[in-house]
Parts: C-alpha cells; structure tokens; sequence
C-alpha cells in the first residue's frame, strides 16, 4: 500500500524561507556596500538588487479581498511558490508603518511581521519616501 506524504503547508515553511531571503539579501548589501571585504560586487549595490528581484511597486488598497490598507510590494518569486516583502502604508508616498514578508503557494499562504534592517535599507535605498 502506498501512502502519500502530506505537504508542508506554508505557514510551516515560512521561518525557513524569510531566513534564506534575510541571508541572500543582507550578504549581498554586506558585499555591494562594505569596501573592506573587497568583493567583486562592491560598488554595485543598485544593479545586484535590481537583479535579484523581480519587481518594487505599489499595490493600492484594496486591490485584495481583507486588504483594506496599500503596500509597498518587493517582489522576490513568483508562481508557485511565490514570495515578497511587503510595506504596508495608509497611502502611497507615505512612511510605512509595517514589513511583513509573505510566502505563497497554489491556495495557501502565510505572512509575518518582520522587522530586519535589511528590509529597511532595502526601503530607503530605492524610494523616495521619507
């Protein structure tokens, strides 16, 4: 008899894939950004980043059932599973006021608070809201 293994839901795969993401991220700001490691990237903080994402954009509220504020979207996969860093505002072009990181699957996903300077750097760097 066969039996089928039950897949991880996302809410249990969460911490394990924002930790992957804070690594990639924060390792790659450490060699764009900080001269005396003497990385091949230093100086390129900009083009790696954009190169590592697939979008930075605004997501208007209510654009989403349950959704009743807008949010600064750093798009980081997308399909199945898809993830983001999300910065959530009362309007766009105002402070935001939360980061959460979301991962997504086909009909499931799961979303926590996040509170890493790397996402914050990641914010300043690349817009224009103060």
């Amino acid at each position: 008899m066969q039996t089928q293994t039950k897949q991880k839901t996302c809410a249990e795969l969460i911490s394990a894939q924002y930790s992957d993401r804070v690594n990639q991220f924060s390792e790659l700001e450490d060699q764009c950004c900080n001269e005396t490691l003497g990385h091949e990237n230093y100086g390129y903080w900009s083009e790696r980043f954009n190169e590592s994402i697939l979008a930075f954009d605004f997501v208007e509220a209510n654009t989403f059932d349950n959704q009743p504020d807008g949010y600064y979207r750093l798009q980081l996969s997308w399909g199945g599973p898809s993830d983001e860093v999300r910065y959530y505002t009362k309007a766009e072009h105002e402070r935001f006021y939360k980061i959460t990181y979301s991962y997504m699957d086909w009909f499931d996903g799961a979303e926590i608070e996040v509170f890493d300077d790397i996402w914050h750097n990641i914010f300043n760097d690349f817009t224009d809201v103060q």
